[in-house]
């Protein structure tokens, strides 16, 4: 059997015997040594308005030099309110630079949930690149705008750190957009996030150095972690969409064969989007060769429509929640995977990540077996933002390392790859039967009919599940809905076990998504039981 290069990279890992790379430097040095030996290299290609490795670092000095004029409490969080502006990424990294972790914020974002980061994350100051609606909020703090942002960065000042970053100390604060209830603030360290970007740079995605990544996930997502500093690091430019041009479909599928991007980081519902455009495929766009999925499940319907639109390029899969740093398990997609697979596994875990199955506070120990996963290791955050019971609850100490329960159902075979069974909460029980919602929604899209589909419980006034709901996106929009309902039915026949078919099928055209680029499945059971 000939060995891949994929294989030799992780044989390189098993036999290196290293639990994890060593963190002599941090994301700041490491940023700061690349701008100084790539200068003239593009850093941030913002739909045409470029900024170069010299360009950036400068203005992340000048303003980590106008920070420390602010005398703001020392560590304390700033916020950074915007889209893709390169300004917020300046702004992102001067508050790494001077200790202060920075708490981004789109600009699209709801009043009360900006409201609630406000009172939840404390910041000691805001910087709206885009409008802040200070008038309309709560703000306790100083607000300063972009053009005094921009004063700052003509200043063109110099900046050396009185005290050189800590591992431990905060880099950023993600606040998760959970549907219901207030948004949580996941602490991520300078330590957790060099751990992340030195394995996104190391062999096992053997991702080109100097390469050109698409920077489509807000900087309030997580996701956007995995274009940012692994390209920042490695002399690359990433090539920025503002949300304006994201939502604007026309604008969109006509910049992006004009990008010239290398790399793809998004969820697979942006891909399955962009695949609605003829143009997104390698005859137009030869250069992407790279595509990086995480945020939601990879389907086997999405990699076979993206092996027909770039039949060469490299499909890897990934993932992680927020609270361990973007994500800690890979695996690059192979045609045999998908031609065996019904779903697609989330990969192995990176080095100095221990991943466990539990069930409850009993640790599994049979290869198979099904619980929840449990993440152990330098990946895992700190905790919630000023919520010590919520962090209580979910993080932990195992083996004298930082866990975090993730709520996600999943099975390690005898190999260590971690396949993923869908959230515990999205698991309910039908006439005795335990289903899991996304793998009834994993049988929906096996029929030919079914372009996507989402599960939906239908509870009664107890709470209890009645019956199952298919809302379905459908090849062709029908013009009789029963004949297309008797046609799906026909053709799920042995494909679908007869406990887990819907009783009854909605269709639509799209469904709704979050800000995040995924699709709102909680909104749609909301709305289904309405």
């Amino acid at each position: 059997m000939d060995i891949t290069v994929r294989d030799k990279n992780r044989l390189f890992i098993m036999n290196s015997n290293v639990e994890e790379r060593k963190l002599n430097t941090n994301i700041v040095t490491d940023f700061d040594q690349i701008a100084t030996a790539t200068p003239d290299q593009v850093a941030y290609d913002e739909m045409g308005k470029v900024t170069t490795y010299r360009e950036l670092k400068a203005a992340s000095d000048s303003l980590a030099e106008w920070l420390d004029q602010q005398k703001l409490a020392k560590h304390s969080p700033l916020l950074v309110f915007g889209d893709h502006q390169v300004e917020m990424v300046a702004c992102f990294l001067a508050a790494l630079k001077t200790g202060h972790a920075y708490i981004p914020v789109a600009s699209d974002s709801a009043l009360p949930r900006i409201q609630s980061i406000l009172d939840t994350g404390q910041p000691s100051l805001v910087i709206g690149i885009d409008s802040f609606p200070a008038d309309q909020l709560m703000v306790k703090v100083p607000v300063v705008d972009a053009r005094q942002i921009g004063d700052a960065i003509n200043a063109q000042h110099s900046f050396t750190p009185e005290d050189p970053v800590q591992g431990d100390e905060l880099a950023y604060i993600l606040f998760t957009s959970g549907t219901t209830g207030s948004p949580k603030g996941v602490e991520v360290s300078h330590d957790n996030l060099k751990t992340f970007v030195d394995w996104m740079l190391g062999p096992e995605f053997n991702l080109p150095k100097k390469t050109n990544y698409l920077g489509q996930p807000p900087y309030s997502f997580d996701l956007s972690n995995m274009f940012l500093y692994p390209a920042l690091l490695s002399g690359s430019t990433i090539k920025a969409v503002p949300h304006s041009v994201v939502e604007n479909f026309g604008q969109l599928f006509t910049a992006l064969p004009q990008l010239g991007f290398n790399v793809f980081v998004g969820t697979p519902s942006f891909a399955d989007m962009l695949m609605l455009s003829p143009a997104f495929s390698e005859k137009q766009m030869g250069d992407l060769q790279y595509f990086l999925f995480c945020g939601e499940e990879l389907t086997v319907k999405t990699v076979k429509n993206l092996e027909q639109r770039f039949p060469h390029a490299h499909i890897f899969n990934t993932y992680g929640p927020t609270e361990t740093t973007v994500a800690i398990s890979e695996i690059e997609i192979t045609p045999e995977m998908v031609a065996k697979c019904d779903r697609l596994p989330v990969g192995y875990a990176k080095p100095g990540t221990t991943l466990s199955i539990w069930k409850g506070d009993q640790q599994l120990t049979t290869s198979g077996e099904q619980g929840e996963i449990i993440i152990a290791g330098s990946s895992v955050a700190q905790g919630y933002m000023n919520n010590p019971a919520k962090t209580a609850k979910s993080f932990f100490k195992l083996n004298g390392q930082n866990a975090y329960r993730t709520g996600d159902a999943g099975v390690l075979d005898e190999d260590g790859l971690l396949h993923h069974k869908g959230r515990m909460d999205f698991q309910i029980k039908l006439h005795g039967y335990r289903i899991e919602l996304d793998e009834v929604r994993a049988s929906l899209e096996k029929s030919p009919l079914i372009k996507q589909a989402v599960a939906l419980p239908k509870y009664n006034q107890n709470g209890q599940v009645t019956h199952l709901i298919a809302a379905v996106i459908p090849k062709e929009q029908p013009d009789d809905p029963a004949k297309l309902t008797a046609a799906i039915r026909e053709s799920l026949k042995g494909l679908i076990m007869p406990y887990m078919m819907p009783t009854q099928f909605t269709y639509r055209t799209s469904f709704p998504m979050s800000a995040n680029g995924k699709i709102a499945v909680k909104q749609l059971i909301k709305e289904a039981n309405e």
